[in-house]
């Protein structure tokens, strides 16, 4: 499920609705779609334990939760989880004006206003120099004409300077309150120094309670990762997860997204790298999941640690402060969650810590790392369950944008109906002011419009390209559902009224209902079902392996500079027959570089077999995915 911050309020409806035709196997999401993700796995969890679909009941009317007002606000629950803290509180105040579906000028109107209350001692200060100059102006000059002249300068300077000096309050104290709140105005917990009891619990408060509520976990233990994984406690499970849950998040010290929860397996070890800081966590996540998290640090095995030297190591650090991440499995779900759903400057960044290994040749110190919105780096990772095959369908929800003023028939949701590579571009028209009337020609916008234009969408395509390739491939563009949503409809509009939120839930029940059209058994869709899906994957990948068998042979047989071929080669590297073999990385055995050899072998007989049959990428899915190296995620 795609991030989107308040666009996520068309989740809970379509998971509903898909459950009651599918159970959930791997579940996906970045930001606010984690937040999604993270309730139907604890929705799953129920079922699977109990046999009970109330968990995806409870999430059925989460949007209309969320579209209340609680008593005694003014405000809707949605708009109430984002609470400021006391540092950030004004500056919240302020921007938030900006929001909603307001005129431009009744939002600016609106934002200085409040600008003027929240900062009411800076005006007065910064007018001052002007009432000064007009009050001397008018009482000490003898010629009139003079006197008024410099009493409208001098007022005229004292609004002006009024209008800076709040201007420069807000600036400062954005400056200053951000990266002390960790580059966020609201962390999702309630502010202590405030003293006072939230009517609506803040995001991560109320996010915890919620997860534990559909799962139906009645202590303060929050949901782990392993309770979804092996949800009836089967002492044999092994390393079938039961649900699987994963969520990204984007490390901006290290410059690169992560897989959440960290992996720690055959293929990948991270998770040994993190520690947090029981100070740090304490502020960004209610006790019982501090606590937990303390109380279950990843385990050293008795292989890895003999001597006893990584244990005192620890005990050292635990008197600075620093602790172990918990194992993957017991990693709570809220604190991935969190980790995912960062949304820069709206919500505070996660800190972790690790050891520089580039500076740090004694591996002993440790190292703030900020983890900020997974959509950062991968807003719709619809790659994330995929083998070459599947075994089962994946349904991919992504946001896109339409036009203020577009028909409710304009805003349906959609899926591809047949498979053309026409179909698979997204139209950025930044340049263009784009009318909810498609027959309407687009008009030029002005020289700062485009200007704006190109830098949002610049920054839109280094952001989200790669996601935007892969929903192009066939196999995939297929299974993805897209709901048009207008810029007053989610996204960083806190502030929608209760009917509008009602709308973008009712939307995820026809998302669903698209879904369900093409992949329930039987389709009531003529032609993109999941039978159809299946043979297009078919095609695809076989077209990919040949293309991946030649260009490898292609490398083995034509070597440049001399080199041998790869199979001379490898025969090459033993110096004996007892198995020793020359000084490499990675040290293959005797078997593995017969193994490697035969392999090769076996590459010829497949392009062969292919080239017989006219080849595989004949007629195939356009455009042809490729398999190259590439470190996972």
């Amino acid at each position: 499920m795609k991030g989107g911050i308040t666009s996520g309020v068309v989740y809970p409806k379509a998971i509903a609705k898909i459950a009651g035709r599918f159970t959930f196997k791997n579940i996906g999401g970045t930001s606010a779609g984690a937040i999604a993700a993270a309730a139907a796995a604890a929705a799953e969890y129920h079922r699977v334990r109990t046999g009970s679909s109330d968990g995806f009941n409870d999430i059925n009317t989460l949007g209309d939760d969320l579209s209340a007002k609680p008593n005694g606000s003014s405000e809707t629950m949605l708009f109430s989880l984002f609470a400021p803290n006391s540092g950030t509180k004004r500056v919240f105040r302020v921007l938030t004006g900006l929001l909603g579906d307001k005129s431009i000028a009744k939002k600016s109107f609106v934002t200085v206003s409040r600008a003027y209350r929240q900062y009411f001692l800076a005006p007065i200060l910064g007018m001052l120099p002007g009432i000064a100059l007009a009050l001397f102006s008018f009482y000490s000059s003898a010629i009139p004409a003079i006197m008024w002249i410099w009493t409208v300068v001098g007022i005229l300077l004292g609004l002006f300077g009024g209008f800076v000096a709040v201007t420069l309050s807000l600036l400062y104290e954005f400056v200053t309150s951000l990266p002390a709140n960790n580059f966020g105005l609201c962390n999702g917990m309630l502010d202590a120094k405030s003293g006072k009891k939230a009517i609506v619990e803040p995001l991560t408060v109320w996010l915890t309670g919620y997860l534990n509520k559909t799962a139906r976990i009645e202590s303060d233990k929050p949901l782990t990762f392993g309770d979804l994984w092996n949800p009836k406690g089967n002492t044999n499970q092994g390393a079938v997860r039961e649900i699987n849950l994963e969520m990204m998040t984007t490390n901006l010290t290290h410059g690169r997204p992560y897989r959440l929860p960290f992996r720690y397996d055959d293929d990948l070890k991270e998770n040994h790298l993190f520690y947090f800081r029981k100070d740090e966590f304490e502020v960004l996540f209610p006790k019982t999941v501090v606590d937990w998290m303390l109380d279950n640090p990843r385990k050293i095995g008795p292989d890895s640690d003999p001597n006893g030297e990584r244990a005192l190591e620890r005990a050292e650090r635990a008197k600075a402060g620093y602790y172990p991440l918990p194992d993957p499995e017991d990693l709570p779900v809220v604190v991935a969650t969190r980790m995912s759903l960062s949304f820069p400057v709206l919500l505070s960044v996660i800190p972790l810590h690790a050891i520089d290994r580039t500076r740090d040749k004694k591996y002993q110190r440790l190292e703030r790392c900020w983890f900020t919105d997974g959509g950062a780096c991968s807003n719709f990772p619809l790659h994330f369950f995929d083998s070459p095959l599947p075994r089962r369908p994946t349904f991919s929800i992504d946001l896109t944008a339409k036009p203020n003023g577009t028909s409710e028939d304009g805003l349906a949701p959609n899926m591809d109906d047949y498979n053309y590579f026409e179909l698979t571009d997204r139209w950025n028209r930044f340049d263009l002011n784009v009318e909810a009337d498609e027959s309407e020609i687009p008009s030029e916008k002005g020289s700062l419009g485009k200007l704006l234009g190109f830098a949002g969408t610049l920054i839109s395509s280094m952001q989200n390209w790669n996601d935007a390739t892969q929903s192009r491939l066939p196999g995939y563009r297929d299974r993805i559902v897209r709901i048009p949503l207008t810029s007053e409809q989610g996204g960083l509009n806190l502030d929608m009224p209760q009917e509008r939120i009602e709308f973008l839930g009712n939307q995820g029940i026809k998302c669903a209902e698209r879904l369900l059209e093409h992949f329930d058994v039987p389709s009531s869709h003529q032609k993109m079902t999941w039978e159809n899906h299946r043979w297009i994957r078919v095609r695809a990948m076989f077209a990919a392996f040949e293309k991946m068998i030649d260009e490898a042979l292609t490398g083995c047989d034509h070597p440049e500079n001399g080199d041998q071929s790869y199979e001379a080669w490898l025969n090459g590297l033993l110096v004996d027959t007892t198995g020793k073999y020359k000084k490499l990385s990675y040290d293959p055995s005797k078997s593995q570089l017969d193994a490697a050899i035969k392999t090769i072998a076996k590459m010829r007989e497949i392009k062969q077999l292919w080239h017989a049959a006219g080849t595989a990428a004949k007629n195939s899915p356009r455009p042809r995915p490729s398999m190259r190296p590439r470190a996972q995620i």
